[in-house]
């Protein structure tokens, strides 16, 4: 085995694009030359933990240090340790080793040892080359990984900031790895992309290999052993409360850190079986990064969607006359029936699919309504998840079409149903489009939602209409999946605020186009001046050498004030030279709602906020304008936020339906595929029968989402529960980004009780109550029911 001679930071050793590590062949041949910057070549005596930390135990946690959820979020069995037994130094290389004995923590107790190594807080890069000589253990369950993660999670929590996955292997796949993005907006609307690596026969991870991802502006690639085998350049980030997305090539321009472990069990591979060797070995030669040295890095090149009609190869179903790629949507051939795992789907038309696996039975049938033929699908079983009931069919996508899917539905009675397309077992159930969740009520009513297409093209997507977790009926008509341009960007169309309160849109500069200034209108005026936003600082700058006549101007059009409502116009500001800029909000016909204000300037950021009342009459296309001045120097923007503070008609009871007189309109339900539970309304209270708690706290839930609670204001929780089981349950009020105002524990008996907690907002958010119900000391507790009533949220 070959090693080099460890190497400080900046030695100067360059590694050709065109070498490889390790004398590597990559096909793409350049003059490209890598720089080394940082590195681990393993020869000292131990690890050198100026460079790692280990993370340690089962559980992820908050920021705060407070256990989130264990198995690390993915199922995963093993206790991750700091010992010398899961991480050490040995013959030049790193090992890290797992090994199967039980440990016990204050949080449960796991059956496996092993380690994970982080950079974090020690070295982290944007861009680069990063690469590691590695390995890799064989078996079922194993799974030995090389990735990295956003030092800070510049755009939100998991998977809306990235993740980058150098290299992941199936322990029971030993002939294959993977590189994998992570991307999107928070979990659940994550998105991934990323293909495997095959290795030649005879070949595979219980081989050394190097691994290695270049990252530059806008564009990733991935190389084993010097072989480029993917490219990714297309990808997103959108935050909570945003109009838009942020600018390309968000989220993946930001400092990441490295990542090396062997996890045991999880769904990557599964568990481990009987055939599982133990100790398992993952054994590293080096970890190397390096930064460009011979040119710069390349320009970030946004991706690029037209509508032009894509163009579906031979054998894809083609879209109808109409446009529509659903086939047979009267419901005139027969719709297949699947009831068991091993029987294949209709590939053209319509299927019905209830498994036993996950506790669903019903059955389908087609009715006459409202004009037009339904499927009408009958539930006996609720079944454990919302998969446990679907009605699918494959419609053909290709890469960069733009799609929107459409259907008329009704049910039983209120209920909601999941709705979303993606790809089959040979995709990974990659999801094309957001899950939508709709709430369907007992009238027909139409529903939509639109994607890009963003990943390869796929001649099997599955659309599913995902309808388990209720005994309410549902029925689907007139469906069609079509593509469909896509919608210009106005930016004076008037705005609606954003789920923060801000009537201002892309305040923070951070959003939209890669010139940041989406929704913005810059004027230089007569000052010849710019207006720009700089990449790292992401503040409006204007420069200008002064001309005297009409002063700059940055505008947003569209903004939405309503007679007699209170406002607060806030933003940061900070100049050289100039003195004071000014800024007020007027209708399009000149007219001044907030007449222009003059504010000083100084060279550090002050906060500015300016209250006005909206006097006129209602005005939903107004004009947020900054008048820049004439005068020679420069003027930085920020956070421009304006806000509704028209003192609240606080709701006194903001929870709904709390008895179950109305079944469980307004209440939702959650089962993750670890878990298996059905909840209903029985006898005017909610009954959750749960045969399987799962590995998390929230695998098994019931929640009414939003609550808008109030800052200042008191409110008092109240709640009956009782359990066939005893057992614990947390209650939760939580808002989107899962920042908790109420966390309560409570034990939950065959005797019905009465429980109580009060929780005073110090700030005004819109907010959810949950019922966790999955994990718990003590699991898993058998098949049992939980059952709740006389829910009530109320201020005191």
């Amino acid at each position: 085995m070959k090693k080099w001679v460890a190497l400080a930071l900046g030695t100067g050793l360059v590694l050709s694009a065109a070498q490889g590590a390790s004398a590597e062949k990559p096909e793409k041949k350049d003059n490209t030359k890598w720089k080394l910057v940082w590195s681990d070549e393993f020869d000292q005596p131990e690890i050198d933990q100026t460079k790692w930390n280990f993370d340690t135990g089962n559980w992820l946690k908050d920021q705060d240090g407070t256990p989130v959820t264990p198995g690390w979020g993915n199922n995963e069995k093993q206790f991750y340790t700091d010992k010398n037994e899961n991480a050490f130094v040995e013959d030049g290389n790193l090992v890290i080793r797992a090994k199967k004995e039980q440990v016990t923590d204050e949080l449960g107790s796991y059956d496996y040892t092993s380690a994970k190594l982080t950079t974090k807080g020690k070295f982290s890069q944007t861009y680069g080359r990063y690469e590691m000589r590695a390995k890799l253990p064989t078996g079922k369950g194993l799974w030995p990984a090389f990735w990295m993660l956003p030092e800070q999670d510049r755009y939100g929590a998991w998977a809306a900031s990235g993740e980058i996955d150098i290299m992941e292997a199936w322990g029971s796949q030993p002939d294959k790895v993977a590189g994998t993005i992570h991307y999107g907006e928070n979990w659940p609307n994550n998105k991934y992309t990323g293909k495997d690596y095959h290795f030649e026969e005879g070949d595979g991870i219980d081989k050394w290999h190097t691994y290695a991802v270049e990252w530059e502006p806008g564009e990733l690639r991935w190389y084993v052993d010097g072989k480029l085998y993917q490219t990714q350049n297309d990808w997103y980030s959108k935050g909570l409360n945003q109009a838009t997305k942020y600018s390309y090539p968000a989220p993946f321009d930001q400092n990441f850190y490295l990542i090396m472990n062997l996890a045991v069990g999880g769904w990557f591979d599964g568990d481990v079986d009987a055939t599982t060797p133990f100790p398992a070995d993952m054994k590293v030669d080096y970890v190397r990064v390096f930064d460009l040295k011979n040119r710069d890095y390349r320009e970030a090149v946004e991706p690029v969607y037209t509508d032009e009609t894509i163009v579906l190869p031979d054998g894809a179903k083609q879209p109808s006359e109409d446009g529509n790629l659903v086939y047979d949507q009267d419901y005139t051939e027969p719709i297949t029936t699947v009831t068991n795992g091993s029987q294949a789907l209709d590939p053209v038309n319509w299927n019905y699919v209830a498994l036993p696996d996950f506790g669903g039975a019903g059955s389908i049938d087609v009715i006459e309504q409202t004009g037009s033929r339904f499927a009408d699908i009958s539930i006996t079983q609720a079944g454990s998840q919302p998969y446990s009931h679907q009605l699918i069919q494959n419609v053909s996508l290709g890469k960069g079409g733009h799609y929107k899917v459409s259907f008329d539905a009704s049910a039983d009675s209120a209920r909601s149903i999941a709705v979303k397309v993606g790809g089959g077992p040979d995709r990974g159930y990659a999801k094309y489009s957001d899950e939508g969740s709709f709430d369907l009520t007992t009238d027909v009513q139409t529903y939509s939602m639109t994607f890009d297409m963003t990943e390869d093209t796929d001649l099997a997507a599955r659309l599913e209409f995902n309808v388990g977790l209720s005994t309410a009926g549902v029925q689907i008509g007139n469906v069609r999946v079509e593509q469909t341009p896509r919608e210009a960007l106005d930016p004076n169309a008037t705005k609606p605020a954003l789920g923060d309160g801000n009537h201002v849109y892309n305040g923070t500069f951070d959003q939209g186009a890669m010139d940041r200034l989406t929704y913005w209108q810059f004027d230089p005026g007569a000052t010849k001046g710019t207006g720009t936003v700089d990449e790292e600082a992401r503040h409006f700058e204007f420069v200008t050498n002064a001309k005297k006549g009409q002063p700059a101007t940055l505008v947003q059009n569209g903004i939405q004030l309503t007679e007699g409502r209170e406002y607060v116009l806030r933003f940061n500001a900070k100049s050289e030279r100039i003195k004071s800029l000014q800024v007020g909000l007027n209708g399009l016909d000149g007219q001044a709602y907030l007449p222009l204000q003059d504010v000083a300037l100084t060279r550090d950021f002050q906060s500015i906020e300016i209250p006005f009342t909206m006097e006129q009459e209602s005005d939903l296309l107004s004009q947020l304008q900054f008048v820049l001045g004439s005068a020679k120097g420069e003027i930085t923007l920020d956070d421009v936020q304006l806000l509704d503070v028209t003192p609240a008609d606080v709701d006194p009871s903001p929870l709904k339906n709390g008895s179950f007189t109305e079944g469980l309109t307004h209440w939702g339900s959650y089962v993750h595929f670890d878990a298996q539970a059905a909840v209903e309304a029985v006898n005017e209270a909610a009954q959750l029968s749960i045969t399987q708690e799962g590995q998390e706290p929230w695998s098994v839930l019931m929640e009414q989402g939003g609550l808008e609670l109030h800052a200042g204001q008191t409110y008092v929780v109240r709640f009956d529960a009782s359990s066939t089981v005893a057992r614990n349950m947390e209650v939760t009020i939580e808002n989107a980004a899962y920042t908790r105002y109420l966390s309560e524990i409570v034990q939950v008996t065959p005797e019905t009780k009465s429980y109580e907690f009060e929780l005073t907002m110090g700030q005004t958010d819109m907010t959810a109550m949950k019922f966790l119900l999955g994990r718990t000391e003590g699991s898993p507790l058998g098949a049992h029911d939980v059952t709740i009533d006389n829910v009530s949220v109320t201020v005191k």
